[in-house]
């Protein structure tokens, strides 16, 4: 059996926003010695133990952090994984987390610690507005596809997107560094039609009750097809009105 050390390894900072959750990846080993070990309990401390953010034992939790805090991984798969919902601007850190392990020892990893930069999701000045990107000029009745880049910090506390306009919806989430805000573009297919013309394409997006929106301006070009049939000798003849 390769030796194991007692260790813990997790981001220095992770990021999260204002009202949604946050989860501070976690991993953690000890020297089990060729043994196996099944009965864990877990505890997250905020500062210098002063409050208990997590704790196997429920009852344990700092009134401040109860029903806002849960372990998203699994101790007996050395995943220590903290998730703190409903984020608020005091929840800052640090961070320590500590491992007692039934019939062999208890540590906590003071050398390892970890702080969260709450971010308000509602100030339109903050990059976490959505980012819309389209065509900068279009043809009417040729489909065409927008795309609205969200940062979010909880991938169970998406936010809910909007479009204000008719099309198909997609969506994919982008993979991004531990501990920073995780990406989700979502696209809008559609046709454009004349009447779109300087017209306001808007994505917005909803976090906590709050809502952000960015827009761009919609540049379509004519495309009519005007088709004239002549019945001299059976023919017909089609071409493009500009």
């Amino acid at each position: 059996h390769k030796l194991q050390t007692k260790n813990a390894e997790m981001p220095k900072s992770v990021v999260g926003l204002s009202g949604s959750c946050v989860v501070i990846p976690c991993t953690f080993s000890y020297p089990a010695k060729g043994k196996t070990y099944t009965e864990f309990t877990g505890i997250w401390y905020k500062g210098y133990y002063e409050f208990t953010v997590y704790h196997t034992d429920t009852s344990k939790i700092s009134d401040t952090f109860k029903g806002r805090s849960s372990l998203t991984g699994d101790l007996r798969q050395n995943d220590c994984s903290l998730k703190i919902s409903s984020l608020s601007s005091s929840d800052t850190g640090p961070f320590i987390f500590r491992i007692e392990i039934k019939d062999l020892d208890k540590f906590s990893f003071g050398q390892n610690k970890t702080s969260v930069t709450v971010k308000a999701c509602h100030n339109i000045k903050t990059p976490e507005i959505p980012i819309v990107s389209v065509e900068e000029e279009m043809t009417s009745g040729k489909p065409v596809t927008a795309t609205c880049a969200v940062s979010h910090s909880c991938p169970s506390d998406l936010p809910r997107v909007t479009w204000n306009h008719d099309g198909t919806h997609s969506s994919l989430s982008q993979p991004q560094n531990p501990g920073q805000l995780k990406l989700t573009s979502y696209t809008l297919t559609f046709t454009p039609s004349r009447e779109d013309h300087n017209k306001h394409l808007s994505c917005s997006a909803e976090f906590e009750g709050k809502t952000v929106t960015d827009y761009r301006t919609l540049k379509v070009k004519c495309n009519i097809l005007s088709i004239l049939t002549f019945k001299n000798k059976g023919s017909s003849l089609a071409f493009m009105v500009p």
